[in-house]
């Protein structure tokens, strides 16, 4: 009876390995493609409560995506996937079995109807990560003799196959940005300290000094400043283009084109989006400043711009920080965090908006009328179009 127990585990270990044996080959088989249904991916949307079409504008990299399989269209055929990310494989919501980077999986369809005894299955490939690159489905000849398919042993589960991280060309763009950023920073920290003190002085939120920094009002749009804010575009470039990636229903293409996957492809995309980002920012303070005009409140216009700009280097330095920490760390998490990136943005720019009131309230003598209607021009209707484009 002692050796009862190790015998029971050496007859365990020789059944798994039956059933491993059983499952088709991870190397992709040389068989003949009948149809493509690489079109054909699907994803639950809970808006509207069902499986809709994946499309990567609207929906980003998303964790799941799923594929419907008409069993009795596609009778005496296999089906081909193949991935190139470790990826765990569903069918009718049971585990299948893990693919290996860059594994392929060949499932007979005439095996899959007799074995579940339906019309159509819910095929599912999960991937704690996102695909970042979709995988691979094509309905192909299963009597070819180069490999023969075998049914889904939805049993199998490998619990001793290591997890290793992959590459993603998008990780080391954001990995590159975030340095490039840093050089940038250290830069102007160097040259121009004061400069740098003023821009990211978070005492200056709350107590902004107007003579002490006169001077430094004056000229919001001098080569210095202009540094500045073309560096603030580049932070939010890729602030937004976090925000697409792994949230595409929050986040709108102001773009004609779209990035693509390659790293050049990322960086022309990210120095077209920071151009248009500065034009927009220099925008800003001259749409400010012409409000002031019209309601006779242009010495307004310096200290209200810089207020703003404040607000958004603090919140969205942090936001990409973090941003980039879930990135190299944990990718699975900017997957439910980026919904709440809306309405944290929503909250600052209310929170800007009442200071900004409270210190132009110091500077100007006009009523309060005068004034919500400056800040209405300036801040709270393009805040409503922005939440209304953000929203869609």
């Amino acid at each position: 009876m002692k050796n009862a127990k190790p015998l029971f585990w050496w007859l365990w270990i020789l059944l798994q390995s039956g059933v491993a044996a059983a499952l088709p080959e991870t190397k992709p088989p040389n068989y003949k493609a009948a149809y493509n249904l690489e079109d054909q991916w699907v994803v639950y949307d809970g808006s509207y409560g069902g499986y809709v079409p994946y499309f990567r504008r609207r929906y980003g990299v998303q964790p799941t995506v799923s594929l419907i399989l008409d069993l009795k269209k596609y009778r005496q055929y296999g089906l081909l996937l193949q991935v190139p990310q470790p990826t765990h494989v569903f069918v009718q919501s049971r585990l299948s079995r893990t693919l290996p980077a860059s594994g392929a999986l060949v499932l007979d369809i005439d095996s899959l109807q007799r074995q579940y005894k339906v019309s159509s299955v819910l095929l599912t490939l999960y991937r704690p990560g996102g695909h970042s690159d979709l995988p691979s489905a094509q309905i192909v000849d299963a009597t070819q003799p180069v490999a023969k398919a075998a049914p889904v042993a939805s049993t199998e589960r490998k619990t001793t196959q290591p997890k290793l991280r992959t590459a993603s060309g998008f990780q080391d763009f954001v990995t590159l940005a975030v340095i490039l950023l840093l050089v940038i920073y250290t830069f102007l920290l160097h040259y121009h300290p004061k400069a740098f003190q003023r821009n990211f002085s978070f005492q200056s939120i709350v107590a902004l000094d107007l003579r002490g920094d006169a001077t430094f009002l004056a000229k919001p749009l001098n080569q210095v400043n202009l540094l500045f804010i073309a560096t603030h575009s580049m932070l939010l470039s890729l602030f937004y283009m976090i925000g697409q990636r792994y949230s595409g229903s929050f986040f709108v293409n102001l773009l004609p084109f779209e990035s693509s996957d390659a790293f050049s492809g990322l960086c022309v995309y990210f120095m077209a989006f920071t151009a248009v980002v500065f034009v927009l920012l220099v925008a800003k303070y001259l749409f400010i400043y012409a409000m002031g005009v019209v309601f006779d409140m242009d010495n307004t216009a310096s200290p209200h711009y810089y207020e703003y700009m404040i607000f958004s280097r603090l919140f969205f330095l942090a936001a990409v920080l973090v941003q980039f920490i879930l990135i190299v760390s944990y990718p699975q998490w900017l997957l439910w965090l980026m919904p709440l990136v809306l309405a944290s943005m929503v909250l600052l720019n209310i929170v800007r908006i009442l200071t900004i009131g409270s210190v132009l309230n110091k500077l100007t003598a006009f009523r309060n009328l005068y004034l919500f209607s400056y800040l209405c021009a300036t801040e709270l209707i393009p805040l409503l179009v922005g939440a209304k484009l953000l929203t869609k």
